[in-house]
């Protein structure tokens, strides 16, 4: 048995019959008339891309192949022509002329104009100059040293001879006569006084050291035996018999 379809409201009968009816009226048309559209167009779009490339792009081609073509290699070649042809004539024109007239006209007459005259100049102007100038630094360097020798040289050497020399041997002489004095202070004076005094030293020292040993040491050592070792002794007793009695 087939299901019962659900009831449809009245709202929902209300729209779906005028969309109905809408979809019949329009977009039906509609659709078929774009099918048709198309169905037409097709074959005439095809008929216009054949015309335009029968009637355009071959004889463009053409056109470019048989006629561009050759016209840009004649411009290409005209103008190869003309820069060989500007190039001769610059040559020709310009630089041959320019050549001949610096090897011939140019050179010999800066030789002329230049050359001569720097050499005129070095010959007569600053050779003289060069060598008065070097004559001069001579000269100067001459008397440069001159007082050098005179002004510091020969100060030095005499003050060195006549001033520090005796000086300097007067110094010795004192450090001589004073090494000399106190050699002898050391051998007559200080040196016995030192050595009596370090003998009376350990003579005190051994004479202190028995004197300690007399009446510091062997009465402390007779009172630890005689007096402290047998009080120590009976006090440890005592402590013992104290100990014994109250522990038990």
């Amino acid at each position: 048995m087939e299901k019962e379809r659900p009831a449809e409201g009245c709202l929902v009968a209300c729209i779906r019959v005028p969309a109905r009816i809408f979809a019949l009226l329009v977009v039906v048309p509609l659709r078929f008339a774009g099918e048709l559209l198309l169905v037409v167009l097709r074959p005439l779009g095809a008929a216009l891309l054949w015309c335009l490339r029968v009637l355009v792009v071959v004889p463009a081609g053409w056109v470019c192949r048989r006629v561009l073509v050759p016209l840009v290699r004649a411009l290409v070649a005209a103008v190869r022509a003309v820069g060989v042809a500007l190039t001769l004539l610059g040559r020709v024109l310009v630089v041959e002329p320019a050549v001949w007239a610096y090897r011939w006209i140019l050179a010999p007459l800066g030789r002329v104009l230049v050359l001569l005259p720097l050499l005129w100049l070095g010959e007569w102007v600053l050779s003289p100059f060069g060598r008065a100038l070097l004559w001069c630094l001579r000269v100067l360097g001459a008397a440069l040293a001159w007082c050098w020798r005179v002004l510091v040289v020969a100060p030095l050497l005499w003050l060195a001879r006549w001033v520090l020399r005796p000086l300097g041997a007067a110094l010795l002489w004192c450090l001589r006569v004073l090494g000399a004095a106190l050699a002898w202070c050391w051998r007559v004076v200080l040196y016995p006084v030192l050595r009596e005094t370090g003998r009376a030293i350990v003579r005190a020292w051994r004479i202190g050291g028995r004197l300690w040993r007399f009446l510091v040491v062997r009465p402390c050592r007779w009172v630890r035996r005689e007096v402290w070792w047998p009080v120590k002794v009976e006090i440890q007793g005592v402590v013992r018999e104290v100990r014994r009695v109250l522990l038990g």
